[in-house]
């Protein structure tokens, strides 16, 4: 009976062998068709992933891990047949049966346990899931609803179109903090304390080292809603003057008339007096002055005369309103007088101050009127006039 049994497992045994090794050869062949086809289906392709410029993945880079991943599947199968063989073969003779059983456990256990942890973790995956596609539902909802505020097919008293994408933004970024809040318990190993520590060594390096951003994130919100300048706008923010070309929550870049690029931290704008020179009101004109101071023996009438002309003459000063002249204060060796013209230039101020400045000095130096500012002064006592030559 011993013998008959041995010859019985020895025919199973070969039959098993013979089993295995034909399904070895079905699964070469079947891997070396697939990856002859991916070979040639990719031979002269010229796909690629891009972001824009950026080239991710070529067709020949995607060709390498496709076939690199074939190959991979092809030996972990061909590993795991032979596995199951090995069992199989083990438990068809009687002294080898007991070590059929754990040789089978050692692969299967671990199957067994990832298996239960899947099924038992189902529910909290689903609720996450949930979580994310109401929160991919609710940013959508109102990415289109601030859209149309942006627009302005939808308008609000008091809320101004300038306003929809920075709303937008943070209530975006809540809508995201509220979901990762919810998620984040949900977690695999939420409640271990090798995740709790790494959670709170993170956030502990991320208040450490966010203060002065977020005091420019919260500078540069106040400065969205106070409205005090917009992409585009002329201004002087301190000793800084240009043309707002970015903004962002955390810092505003300047580009100057000499083509100078500056960067100011928010809080540092918020800090300061910002001067806006574009505009910003229901009048489009800009109001250019400057100040010169004229003897007490000169009459004041040819003195605003003169100043008329040099500012009609200056490029870029608007006819009406007509400009005008301020007699500012009578100081102790003159009179202060004021220009004031319009202009819809703010992108030109240095070059219409230096014409004007130009043309003043062209019109009382014609006129043989001496200019006493800002801190030139004159002695009396015969010497001649201190006035400019012209030109020819």
């Amino acid at each position: 009976m011993p013998v008959e049994g041995n010859v019985k497992g020895i025919l199973y045994a070969i039959a098993a062998t013979a089993a295995l090794v034909l399904l070895l050869a079905l699964l070469r062949l079947f891997f070396k068709r697939l990856d002859s086809r991916v070979e040639a289906s990719l031979a002269h392709s010229d796909w690629a992933l891009k972001i824009q410029q950026l080239k991710l993945l070529s067709a020949e880079g995607f060709k390498r891990g496709l076939v690199w991943s074939i190959r991979s599947i092809h030996t972990v199968s061909v590993l795991f047949v032979i596995y199951l063989y090995i069992p199989v073969v083990l438990v068809l003779f009687p002294w080898t049966e007991p070590l059929a059983q754990p040789f089978a456990d050692y692969f299967l256990d671990p199957l067994s346990q990832i298996w239960t942890s899947i099924v038992n973790y189902a529910p909290s995956l689903l609720h996450i899931l949930i979580i994310i596609f109401c929160t991919w539902l609710i940013i959508k909802i109102f990415r289109g609803l601030f859209a149309a505020f942006r627009m302005r097919y939808i308008t609000l008293p008091g809320f101004h179109s300038e306003w929809a994408e920075p709303t937008y933004k943070i209530i975006r970024f809540l809508v995201l903090a509220l979901s990762l809040v919810m998620i984040f318990p949900l977690l695999p190993g939420a409640d271990s304390p090798a995740f709790t520590g790494i959670s709170l060594f993170v956030g502990a390096m991320i208040t450490l080292g966010s203060t002065s951003a977020m005091g420019n994130i919260t500078s540069g919100i106040v400065l969205i809603y106070t409205r005090s300048f917009k992409q585009g706008d002329f201004v002087r923010i301190g000793d800084a003057f240009g043309q707002v070309v970015e903004r962002t929550l955390l810092a505003t870049r300047l580009q100057t008339t000499k083509n100078e690029n500056i960067t100011i931290p928010n809080t540092v704008v918020l800090s300061s007096q910002a001067v806006n020179y574009s505009d910003t009101s229901d009048s489009a004109d800009l109001i250019v002055h400057t100040s010169i101071g004229i003897g007490y023996d000169v009459d004041w009438r040819k003195v605003h005369a003169l100043l008329l002309n040099a500012a009609n003459q200056t490029a870029h000063i608007e006819p009406a309103p007509e400009p005008f002249v301020l007699q500012k204060s009578l100081d102790n060796f003159s009179v202060s007088y004021e220009i004031n013209a319009h202009t819809r230039r703010p992108d030109l101020l240095p070059g219409i101050y230096s014409e004007l400045n130009r043309n003043i000095l062209d019109e009382f130096g014609q006129a043989e009127i001496e200019i006493l500012s800002p801190t030139y002064t004159s002695v009396r006592d015969g010497n001649p006039l201190v006035v400019p030559k012209t030109g020819a």
